[in-house]
């Protein structure tokens, strides 16, 4: 099987219900610096070029380690995705937080830290459990939904959008096009998008903000960007948009995720639901970190090496590109013993990777944490009894989403 197997399929998780993990299994134990073959077989998406082969991590150490190690294994060089990219759609990453040289990358993250340091985050918690029960409002007398944007999408969107400055009035634009930048492998399949390309239209969106931001500065994190400076120099355009349309899939796409695969795992694992429901102030923050670990949101980041090393005997090579796998990572038994039994009360489940480590670490990791405990905490008390129909997956190599889940409980009264 490990022969016939292809991480640039978009087709492997949806169609395995997830990721691979009898494999990974085996790669971890066995062959930890997999060589996964390019294939003509799996085009990439557009800005990309033909993909090369790449090494796959699958062991927690070596992904922990490899990510810390920016000097030898770079986000910049090649960008953070695993595609070849065309020299437009590489200066766009390198532009981005995730694809910046280091001194930049360091730069811009003093700028936007402190809107997610505990003190402001709990001045804005009021907020983000006002929008939570109202969303569990609209859906709890109706006895059924569509999840994943009737429920899950909504609060990272409003929180995405009340951080950067955008207009209510503009928000589902934002929302969507997020979606659909998230979306490369299908982006064909959507109509009308011909016209201008999906990062464009994010883009004019965001070259509008800054305009308003220039004429009247305010608190938001778009703000902060287009008055700051980074090595006596203000960002410029590209580096500007390229933050917007980052925070546009990353502030909302993980956590609408997450909160799929919530529902989806208690569904799964009864018992675990019942431990939740039982004290959810007691059990959904560790459950939270226990859904993360066994069903990271997003699977994979890219560094390309940039000096010759040598890595468990095998040597790779300045350029060769080097795949850090979550899902793999979250398994090892190194680090999470029995790693294939969910537990909402494993002792180290917020050890996991779904944020990545190092500098590159997510910067809004405690913004999730926060809306997704506000979010599930409602459904858990006001609508405990909700189960999942059939559930669509992302076609993706990038997202193990769930894009489609109707569920139905009993009417709230």
């Amino acid at each position: 099987m490990s022969e016939s197997v292809n991480l640039l399929d978009p087709d492997l998780f949806p169609h395995g219900s997830g990721p691979p993990h009898e494999l990974f299994s085996a790669w971890r134990e066995d062959d930890p610096i997999h060589w996964n073959p390019p294939n003509p077989e799996y085009p990439p998406p557009r800005d990309s070029l033909p993909t090369r082969g790449f090494y796959v991590l699958t062991r927690y150490k070596d992904v922990a380690d490899v990510s810390r190690n920016q000097r030898v294994f770079s986000s910049h060089t090649g960008g953070p995705v695993i595609w070849d990219l065309s020299a437009e759609g590489l200066q766009r990453q390198q532009a981005g937080l995730m694809g910046m040289p280091m001194d930049a990358h360091r730069a811009v993250r003093r700028l936007i830290v402190p809107p997610f340091t505990r003190s402001e985050l709990m001045a804005f918690q009021p907020q983000i459990d006002a929008v939570a029960k109202e969303i569990i409002d609209e859906v709890a007398g109706a006895g059924e939904c569509e999840f994943v944007f009737d429920v899950a999408s909504k609060l990272p969107v409003y929180t995405f959008c009340s951080l950067t400055g955008v207009s209510p009035e503009k928000r589902e634009t934002v929302a969507r096009l997020g979606n659909l930048n998230a979306d490369v492998e299908n982006v064909d399949n959507y109509a009308g998008n011909e016209e201008m390309d999906l990062a464009a239209q994010l883009f004019q969106i965001s070259t509008q903000i800054v305009a308003e931001k220039q004429a009247a500065p305010d608190k938001s994190l778009m703000s902060r960007l287009v008055h700051g400076e980074v090595e006596g120099e203000k960002l410029n355009p590209l580096q500007l948009n390229m933050f917007f349309l980052t925070m546009a899939i990353a502030g909302h796409e993980t956590t609408r995720g997450t909160a799929g695969h919530f529902i989806r795992l208690m569904n799964e694992y009864p018992d675990q639901y019942e431990l939740v429901c039982s004290d959810p102030d007691r059990y959904l923050p560790n459950a939270i970190e226990e859904v993360l670990r066994y069903a990271p949101p997003v699977t994979n980041f890219r560094r390309t090496v940039a000096e010759d090393v040598t890595l468990h005997g095998k040597e790779l090579h300045e350029g060769d590109k080097v795949y850090l796998s979550y899902p793999a990572a979250n398994r090892d038994p190194e680090m999470f013993p029995d790693p294939d039994r969910f537990d909402i009360t494993r002792e180290n489940a917020a050890r996991h990777l779904a944020f990545g480590i190092g500098p590159h670490a997510c910067i809004g990791a405690r913004l999730a944490r926060m809306q997704l405990f506000a979010l599930l905490k409602e459904i858990v008390t006001r609508i405990p009894d909700i189960r999942p129909g059939e559930i669509g997956r992302l076609r993706s190599i990038w997202f193990d989403a769930v894009m489609r889940m109707p569920v139905t409980f009993t009417p709230e009264r």
